[in-house]
């Protein structure tokens, strides 16, 4: 099997990922994954995600190397940080949604131990400098990359962004080329691309062409997306102190249960926001004028901190 490339590093697998490429060059060593159902675990379980009716979705336990991840009734996750391996297998789902959890979740879930991973999308604004967007599900941050690349600007992250503060700034790695879009925003932003599919039963729908990519590149703005809509664009300049809290919100978190990385994790989302333009956008939820948000962006990116909140 090939050797794929997720977050700049090594995916050594036994199962094949039709959504990834594999790697041109010998990348960073990673995570090998193999496909068995890990040996049965008794927890105690903490929850990472919870289900809109209040019920857990996603939740995790120690194990002697590392953790293990469960998707209720769906699949099983085994991330050896010891040995470097993620082990997993389907419960009751499908092939693609399988995968989806890997990709999407479960790698950043696992890469979280060691480096700081934004649930965040990302384009590259005329050229390697990058620009984030941070938000929760549903805030919009996948349509304004889309928005974004189709006024020429390469997409580098679509839902999670690793992070690493160097001598020469915040250095920013995606996972993958891709962005997945629901059935409105594919409509109206996605109009006219051919799409990878989407894995039942989530209505997202993956695109991999047609759009640019980039890699990684030094991020230079930060924008929280404000969930709840708003009557015009505006852009709000964070303090520090609230740029950590939001980061803090969004961030891809596993060891929820150990203090000691809870902490190094806070000094590293503090590192970032003190070394990255900060701002709250507010938006129209209206996504016949996702051109004018996309142009209202550029612009603001283009500007600088000579931008008036």
């Amino acid at each position: 099997m090939p050797v794929y490339e997720l977050y700049g590093r090594a995916l050594d697998s036994d199962m094949a990922f039709p959504e990834l490429r594999p790697a041109a060059a010998p990348p960073a060593p990673g995570y090998r994954f193999t496909r068995r159902l890990p040996p049965p675990h008794d927890g105690p379980w903490f929850v990472i995600w919870w289900r809109p009716d209040g019920d857990p979705w996603v939740r995790a336990s120690r194990t002697p190397g590392g953790y293990r991840v469960q998707y209720c009734n769906c699949a099983e996750f085994d991330v050896d940080a010891a040995r470097r391996v993620i082990a997993g297998a389907t419960i009751d789902c499908s092939e693609e949604m399988f995968r989806h959890f890997l990709l999407d979740q479960v790698a950043a879930l696992a890469w979280s131990l060691e480096a700081t991973v934004l649930h965040a999308s990302s384009v590259a604004i005329d050229g390697r400098a990058l620009a984030a967007f941070a938000g929760p599900g549903g805030a919009g941050k996948s349509t304004l990359a889309t928005a974004l690349a189709r006024r020429g600007h390469a997409i580098a992250s679509d839902d999670a962004l690793l992070v690493d503060v160097t001598d020469r700034g915040v250095r920013a790695v995606p996972a993958y080329p891709g962005v997945r879009l629901w059935n409105d925003s594919e409509a109206e932003v996605a109009a006219g691309l051919a799409g990878d599919g989407r894995p039942e039963p989530i209505a997202k729908q993956r695109f991999s062409g047609g759009l640019p990519f980039a890699g990684e590149g030094t991020l230079v703005r930060l924008y929280v997306l404000d969930p709840v809509p708003a009557s015009a664009v505006r852009f709000e300049r964070l303090t520090g102190r609230d740029a950590v809290v939001e980061l803090v919100r969004q961030t891809y978190r596993l060891a929820l249960d150990d203090r000691g990385a809870l902490a190094r994790e806070f000094a590293a989302l503090a590192d970032v926001a003190a070394r990255v333009s900060c701002w709250r956008l507010s938006y129209p939820r209206n996504l016949a004028r996702w051109r004018a948000l996309a142009a209202d962006v550029e612009a603001h990116v283009r500007a600088g901190s000579t931008v008036a909140a």
